[in-house]
């Protein structure tokens, strides 16, 4: 019985031994690409004068993390939700983009700016671009 079983295993071993793949290295230029390039919209739709937009863009992933920042006494959040809404779709139309969907809840954030010590607030979105 246990050479039955020796004789079993050992063959299981070496049929699995000629299934395996070999291991190669990756070229440089194949390897995932997953740096973050932040961009600076032009136009970003607003009329509050202290209103910033950034976009950080995963290409690889097709995910954009898009923020708005504003003194807090200007924010309001209906602006906020417009300005992003209309550089998501200047963004999805400089790079050919079809649809996009949200991955989570936009977010809302108070904080006091450490350079100005002036009360700010951000409001962020995450979102998957398909193509």
């Amino acid at each position: 019985m246990r050479k039955t079983l020796a004789v079993i295993a050992s063959l299981l071993f070496f049929v699995a031994f000629g299934f395996a793949e070999e291991s190669y290295d990756i070229p440089e230029e194949k390897k995932f690409d997953t740096t973050i390039e932040v961009i600076t919209p032009k136009d970003i739709h607003s009329d509050v004068r202290t209103a910033s937009v950034r976009i950080e863009y995963t290409r690889m992933a097709d995910e954009v993390r898009i923020y708005y920042s504003c003194l807090d006494v200007q924010f309001d959040q209906g602006e906020a939700m417009n300005t992003i809404l209309a550089c998501l779709k200047d963004f999805q139309a400089e790079n050919q983009y079809f649809s996009y969907t949200f991955l989570s809840k936009d977010r809302t954030r108070y904080y006091t700016d450490s350079r100005t010590k002036m009360k700010m607030a951000q409001y962020s979105s995450y979102v998957k671009f398909n193509r």
